[in-house]
């Protein structure tokens, strides 16, 4: 799930406040914000949060993104590029689809049973808190979750012509079903068990769908 925000390619962002050049790595600041929102949540946060955890003054700030809100989609944007369901994103024409999903579960798993923290997907988090506010963030979120919903259900679609799937497998249902397990597993993860207990459950998952780890073909 990506957002339509480019990011700049120029790590080293230049504004001016108050007469003197304010410059930071905006790489490193937005690694350090995505940690502050992942961690506190988008409405807990406020901008003199931000500023004063950075280093940096409000109008340095609202120089470089604008708003919170553009702070955070760009975190965001930089947080799905590296999610690990990228992979799915990544699938070549002729390859079997239900590995991918495997291997994005696995890798989901290692990654929040290791956050000592447990908060689980932060994009996840993310369209928990904010998907349903009346707001054109809100809605940006919607959509979001609306285009990752229908790129599923096409993978799904996708695994049935290449008979990895029944033939009688309801590609909308089974799509939808995915995409709430993930935001269910994320949820699941921030209690505490194991990475083990987590591959179990995921594996399990896919296999009752139907999909193989490695398929007979």
């Amino acid at each position: 799930m990506t957002t339509t925000k480019n990011r700049e390619t120029n790590k080293q962002t230049k504004k001016r406040t108050r007469g003197r050049p304010s410059i930071f790595d905006r790489d490193k600041l937005i690694q350090e914000v995505t940690q502050l929102f992942w961690t506190s949540g988008y409405k807990a946060l406020s901008f003199n949060e931000i500023s004063q955890e950075t280093g940096l003054t409000r109008a340095s700030l609202y120089n470089a993104f604008g708003s919170k809100e553009a702070l955070l989609m760009e975190a965001l944007d930089v947080y799905f590029a590296q999610a690990p369901d990228t992979a799915l994103r990544h699938i070549k024409k002729g390859e079997l689809v239900g590995p991918v999903f495997f291997k994005v579960f696995k890798v989901g798993c290692q990654r929040w049973a290791s956050d000592e923290k447990r908060r689980g997907c932060f994009g996840v988090n993310c369209l928990n808190e904010l998907m349903n506010s009346q707001s054109e963030l809100g809605d940006s979120f919607k959509a979001m979750y609306e285009e990752k919903r229908l790129f599923i259900v096409s993978l799904i679609k996708r695994a049935i012509i290449q008979e990895e799937l029944p033939i009688n497998t309801n590609a909308e249902a089974t799509g939808n079903m995915i995409l709430a397990f993930m935001s269910g597993f994320s949820t699941f993860s921030k209690s505490g068990i194991s990475e083990a207990l987590l591959q179990e459950m995921c594996r399990a998952f896919l296999e009752n769908i139907g999909f193989q780890l490695t398929p007979n073909k």
